[in-house]
């Protein structure tokens, strides 16, 4: 998990202690596991090794129940998918 996302999971967890996170995440060259160090036995964090381009991954998880979904995606072609989400 990248460091922009740990610290917002931790930043919620301390706000709102009764809040669940689902946390999905793909662990690329950008992203690094202890990031989380401390947290993965929390009761309210669910983690997932997924990749959020697979969409009936994501439904399955949505369907679920989901109340906000937060993407910290942190990789340089980021600003492209504004035109297109598809993977190029």
């Amino acid at each position: 998990m990248r460091f922009i996302g740990s610290n917002f999971v931790r930043y919620l967890l301390k706000t709102h202690p009764d809040y669940s996170v689902i946390n999905v995440y793909k662990l690329t060259y950008a992203g690094n596991l202890e990031n989380l160090s401390g947290l993965s036995n929390a009761p309210v964090i669910i983690s997932f090794e997924r990749d959020i381009t697979d969409a009936p991954q994501m439904a399955e998880l949505i369907a679920k129940g989901v109340n906000a979904i937060v993407n910290f995606a942190a990789e340089s072609h980021v600003d492209r998918s504004i035109e297109d989400p598809r993977p190029s």
